[in-house]
């Protein structure tokens, strides 16, 4: 007989306690002082300044297009993990900075709870074993260790995974088109949120999860419409989003596919199962220390010891739902391996999304998914066998925890032996921590194990015993994660400050040189612009100049406007040869250095050479015999008739802002003028208010022909392509309202 107590809880106290649940979690770091956040190298290189940066374009009444400070000009608003069309993202523009990002943790921490609820509840029918799933999913290693890493793109996505799931499900079950329609909303909203890559693994579950539905429902027709339908709505409610980002990725320095061994980085090696058992076996980065192969928070993925034994039940009893998640957690895991494995080289091979993808370990994010839906259908399978199957369930728990204990036991003895062994006089920090990890398993294995078989056999006191287990699963997990999710000072590096004051006001670039990727964007938080910047996606042909010859003297930086060097330390190895590098100051924090030549940003040249290759003309910039000051290469020939002799002109920059110049030139011949900011679709430009054609110049800046005398010059960042994805969202918002209305009229 099945006994299911959860069911007298109302959907809204459900809701109040995963509330309730997540802000005890997060507790410590909901309301930051000013100046601190969830910490995260994340968090602290990206989000924090990116969110800055929005929140003060947004209130001056203009959307975040361009950032003229990183990349020497970068399209802000096309890069997909800035998401401010993502709703969510906005807690951060309306509230202080720091405080917004921890209620964007919050709301996703609730929502993966909430969704996992949801979703297993309606596919296993147990309310109980559906809360566990919840709990697990929303606070495993895999969630926490995004908090973590600030991996706040990562974990929206993710969030949204059990919604897509439960959306088909029920867009299936229903079989109206406009179920089909409404299911596109939470894949839309995932989209939005940011993580592209993410996508890949959210996309594999749910494909999955469509092809299970068409065996179960043998309805194959329906199941691959709905689908369908919800993918290509989904598509369409994120076109703001992906119009942009589709331009952006045929420019992207990531659009050629990397090698395997890019691609492969950050693999899940077969010694870190165990960390499935015990999490931080290899150390933790707050208070232990992590001792094993970079980087902690991509080899995480601790689902609870609950999950575990609940594999051994779902095994004994399995479902066509078990055998469906036993398969999408085992390729997640195969799939994490990475290097160490077959099946991730073979995916690279054969599918070109996982080209443009890093870190095969989050593939075992697969497994968490996997491990926390897996015991809401054990905990389902076993309610309706109930007290009847009492022995049965005796003898399996047993042999499933006694295994278990003398494996821990032994594996306890082994690693003591060691230790006293190795250090028979003083102590390792490390061996105790495995020590108290095999002890904390052991007794968490014995425990999760008698408290199952008295809920599963002891109907009349299944009540208190589901509070136990939900005490000690929240107990499992939170002992790993609750230290994972901390606040720090987001406060920009002292070199920059003190760059700035050594620098001063100047319209020259900064060129960060040895300078930590993750502090690469504090160069616009003090005011100064960069030619380099911190950031998943870069301008494909801005990469290649840059990194052409990678010397702080080298011609392309010339060209780029780039007038300081700022390093950590001192740069004996460039203060000599052909336009060698000059200390200008330093402190304990920071050198800078004056460049030997320095271009203006803005300059009249009436020479042109024409190389229509891409490497040949960067090969030509780096001939000793080049002069960029005179001289500019271009891929066709200029459009205007430019003097077979050198003229003399000036170009001065009236005004400037993000995305805006205002640039006064007097020449006395019609000559050409260089801009040196990142060229760029959606750029436009005038002369005395009259369109002209821009051309890229050295591949990566901007040209335009300018006549004799006097003239003022507007440049302007004015994409297209957002009013084509604007077009695109909203024509999916009127279909989902329709859909609304159509299917509420129907009950």
């Amino acid at each position: 007989m099945k006994i299911d107590w959860f069911k007298r809880h109302s959907t809204f106290s459900l809701v109040l306690f995963f509330a309730l649940v997540t802000l005890l979690f997060l507790s410590r770091v909901l309301w930051p002082p000013a100046g601190q956040a969830i910490g995260g190298l994340d968090v602290r290189g990206l989000f924090y300044p990116w969110l800055t940066f929005a929140r003060e374009t947004a209130r001056s009444g203009r959307l975040p297009l361009w950032d003229s400070s990183q990349f020497a000009g970068y399209p802000f608003l096309s890069n997909p993990q800035v998401a401010l069309f993502y709703p969510p993202t906005w807690l951060a523009i309306l509230l202080p900075v720091g405080t917004g990002i921890s209620f964007f943790v919050a709301l996703h921490i609730w929502l993966a709870g909430w969704g996992m609820f949801l979703f297993t509840r309606d596919e296993s029918g147990s309310q109980f074993g559906a809360l566990l799933a919840g709990l697990t999913f929303a606070f495993s290693g895999f969630m926490t260790a995004r908090i973590f890493a600030g991996h706040l793109g990562l974990l929206a996505v993710h969030s949204w995974l059990p919604w897509v799931l439960w959306g088909t499900a029920w867009s299936v079950r229903n079989g109206r088109v406009w179920a089909g329609i409404i299911a596109g909303v939470p894949f839309g909203l995932a989209i939005l949120a940011g993580h592209t890559t993410s996508l890949l693994y959210v996309g594999l579950i749910w494909l999955a999860f469509a092809l299970f539905l068409m065996v179960q429902t043998k309805q194959w027709q329906l199941a691959a419409r709905q689908v369908i339908l919800a993918g290509v709505v989904g598509l369409a409610l994120s076109g703001i989003q992906t119009a942009p980002l589709a331009q952006f990725s045929l420019e992207s320095s990531r659009a050629a596919a990397p090698s395997l061994e890019f691609a492969s980085a950050y693999s899940f090696p077969l010694a870190h199962f165990i960390t499935l058992l015990i999490p931080d076996y290899f150390g933790e980065p707050t208070r232990a220390g992590y001792w094993s192969v970079p980087n902690f928070e991509e080899l995480t993925y601790y689902a609870g010891v609950l999950a575990l034994l609940g594999l051994a039940l779902a095994l004994r009893k399995p479902s066509r739902l078990t055998w469906f998640y036993l398969i999408v957690g085992a390729a997640g895991l195969l799939l994490a391996l990475g290097s160490y494995g077959f099946l991730f080289p073979l995916a690279y091979q054969l599918l070109p999304p996982f080209r443009l993808t890093r870190a095969p370990g989050r593939a075992a994010f697969l497994f968490t998914f996997a491990a926390a839906a897996l015991l809401a259908e054990a905990v389902a399978v076993w309610e309706r066998l109930g007290v009847t199957h009492r022995a049965e369930l005796g003898r399996l728990l047993r042999w499933t925890v006694g295994g278990t204990a003398v494996s821990l036991l032994a594996a306890l003895a082994a690693t003591g032996a060691v230790f006293a062994a190795q250090h028979p006089s003083d102590t390792s920090g490390r061996l105790w921590h495995q020590l108290g990890g095999w002890g904390l398993a052991l007794v968490l294995i014995l425990t999760g194990g008698g408290l199952l078989w008295r809920y599963f056999t002891h109907g009349s006191s299944r009540r208190g015993t589901g509070a136990a287990l939900v005490s000690l699963l929240l107990a499992d997990l939170w002992l790993f994660g609750f230290k994972l999710a901390r606040l720090e000072s987001m406060a920009v590096h002292p070199m920059w400050p003190e760059a700035k004051a050594i620098i001063g006001g100047t319209e020259a670039r900064a060129l960060p040189w040895g300078v930590s990727i993750f502090e690469q964007n504090g160069a616009g938080q003090v005011g100064l612009d960069s030619v380099f910047g911190y950031n998943a996606l870069e301008v494909g042909a801005n990469v290649a100049f840059t990194e052409s010859i990678p010397d702080p003297r080298s011609t392309a930086y010339d060209i780029l406007g780039a007038g300081y060097v700022v390093a950590n330390g001192p740069q004996e190895n460039y203060l000599d040869g052909e336009r060698p590098l000059t200390l200008i100051n330093h402190s304990d924090n920071v050198w800078v250095y004056q460049r030997g030549r320095v271009l203006p940003i803005a300059r009249l040249v009436s020479q042109v050479e024409i190389i229509a290759s891409d490497a040949q003309a960067i090969a030509r910039v780096h001939q000793p015999d080049f002069d960029p000051a005179t001289t500019v290469i271009l891929a066709q020939p200029p459009a205007c008739e430019l003097p077979a002799a050198p003229a003399i002109g000036t170009a001065q920059i009236v005004a400037k802002r993000d995305g805006y110049w205002r640039i006064a030139t007097n020449s006395p011949e019609p000559a050409l003028l260089v801009l040196s900011e990142t060229d760029y679709p959606g750029w436009r430009a005038a002369v005395g208010g009259e369109p002209v054609a821009i051309m890229t110049a050295y591949t990566a800046v901007r040209a335009i022909c300018i006549p004799a005398g006097p003239q003022i010059i507007e440049f302007t960042y004015a994409p297209t392509v957002y009013q084509i994805g604007g077009i695109l969202t909203g024509l999916a918002l009127l279909l989902l309202g329709l859909a609304a209305v159509k299917l509420k009229t129907t009950f």
